[in-house]
């Protein structure tokens, strides 16, 4: 009987395949711990390992594999291993292992007649008037109502956090640390479900330097974190969510110890002034500070190395550690703290609009961001965050409204507000850029300039939004 390869996921494993290789695992093996590695070791005995650093791909016995290796499949696997031939029940195991997707053999005629094509083909871009467009554009509908329902409270909950963190480090300059402030904050937070609010909020206003900045910083680690654990196969919680927004919220309380004058300056200190040498500090005070609030690991983790770059020899790279010493989420709280700092308002430095932002990012992979966690934080904002102000094909703009798959995600869903002819739209219309194949994203516009009547005219317009 002939035989075909294709990959498959691990929901759609069948007893009689043989499984080749591992293409995808779960959030849990961004960095190798000691407990998966005693798995693989054990499962796959006699595969080879795929590890992808600075110097590109490279193959290890996987009896070679150590904790932190950045692990990102595994191939040749030998078939008679136990593992490698499907059997009812193993796909349930696999996936409780964090293993997610896999290249298999298939013997022609084996399996159900929707699994023919190679799954890992991108979806197409839909058909106007198809019942598969219809139908997903009255759920981005419906999804983009819900968000708009909550830019009202997202709005409230963003000032009042911003006054709980700058009350919580005066506190602390009196030496009286508490996270009662914070956490009825996140309690706010997550009843109403505004973070994703806050999250296009941040990007349409901007923050200053320390207070909004902890804010902002929250509310997207939390997004993509949660986005993250949900994409590599992990359902997450509450206590996920309560746990990234902590770790944000907190993760410059050490800037308690800096001086008021110093933190709040107009001024750009040079890398090796005095008064940078201070706020540098701010890290090891805020995971002694955290070490003494007996807060979590992994959040004394975050507010000790979001500053600790990959390529450890950059001058914004402070302390200086091993980054293996740097837990995921420090790793992803880093990305997000530098890009919240690109879109917030600094008195001596413009705003960056969200799309520009993530347009840098990319540039600084594998240098001072991990590569992969820099994949994953993309994926979570997508191209054109909820926000961005874009041009359309036709010289309309729009407010991008919803995001796109990832093979797609220059399609997202977007609401027209402005006409070719400069003219502001009293109606705005939704369209899914899925479906409507002749429109497409031009270019990134910034609304600080395009908009600059007030301070906050596009953030009115992007309020204003209202999809019948």
């Amino acid at each position: 009987m002939a035989q075909s390869s294709r990959k498959v996921k691990v929901g759609e494993l069948q007893p009689g395949m043989i499984i080749e290789e591992v293409t995808e695992l779960s959030f849990d093996y961004a960095i190798l711990e000691e407990k998966s590695l005693k798995f693989l070791q054990t499962a796959f005995k006699g595969a080879q390992a795929e590890l992808v650093g600075e110097g590109g791909k490279r193959l290890v016995p996987v009896e070679d594999l150590k904790p932190f290796d950045p692990l990102q499949g595994i191939v040749a696997i030998p078939p008679d291993l136990k593992v490698a031939k499907v059997v009812p029940g193993l796909a349930e195991r696999l996936e409780g292992q964090g293993l997610l997707e896999f290249k298999v053999t298939i013997s022609d005629g084996q399996g159900p007649a929707t699994h023919t094509e190679d799954k890992s083909t991108p979806p197409g871009i839909l058909e106007v008037g198809s019942p598969q467009a219809s139908k997903r554009f009255e759920a981005k509908k419906e999804e983009v109502k819900a968000f708009i329902e909550t830019l009202d409270k997202a709005e409230e909950n963003r000032d009042k956090s911003s006054n709980t963190v700058e009350e919580m480090l005066d506190a602390g300059r009196g030496g009286k640390y508490s996270a009662k402030g914070v956490e009825t904050m996140i309690d706010s937070i997550l009843e109403s479900g505004s973070s994703p609010a806050m999250r296009a909020i941040a990007g349409l206003k901007g923050s200053d330097q320390t207070y909004a900045h902890c804010t902002d910083m929250s509310v997207i680690l939390q997004d993509c974190y949660t986005d993250i654990l949900q994409r590599t196969g992990k359902k997450p919680s509450e206590a996920n969510a309560r746990f990234a927004l902590t770790s944000g919220f907190m993760h410059d309380i050490g800037k308690s110890e800096v001086p008021k004058d110093i933190l709040e300056s107009t001024t750009r200190f040079a890398p090796d002034s005095q008064e940078m040498i201070i706020m540098r500090n701010h890290t090891t005070y805020g995971a002694r500070i955290l070490t003494d609030m007996n807060m979590p690991q992994q959040a004394i983790n975050v507010a000790a190395y979001h500053h600790v770059k990959k390529d450890s020899t950059l001058l914004t790279s402070y302390p200086q550690v091993d980054y293996k010493e740097v837990m995921p989420l420090a790793r992803l709280a880093s990305i997000t703290d530098v890009y919240q700092a690109l879109i917030g308002r600094r008195k001596y430095k413009k705003n960056w609009v969200p799309g520009k932002a993530i347009e840098f990012l990319l540039s600084l992979k594998d240098t001072e961001f991990d590569g992969r966690m820099l994949d994953e934080f993309i994926e979570s904002m997508g191209k054109f965050p909820v926000g961005s102000l874009v041009k359309l094909t036709t010289g309309d703009l729009a407010f991008v409204m919803a995001l796109a798959p990832k093979e797609h995600s220059g399609r997202p869903v977007v609401a027209l507000v402005e006409n070719a002819k400069g003219e502001l739209l009293k109606h705005q219309t939704l369209v899914d850029l899925m479906v409507e194949k002749e429109l497409e994203v031009v270019e990134v516009v910034d609304h600080y300039e395009h908009y600059n009547e007030s301070e906050e005219q596009a953030f009115q317009i992007f309020q204003s939004i209202r999809v019948a």
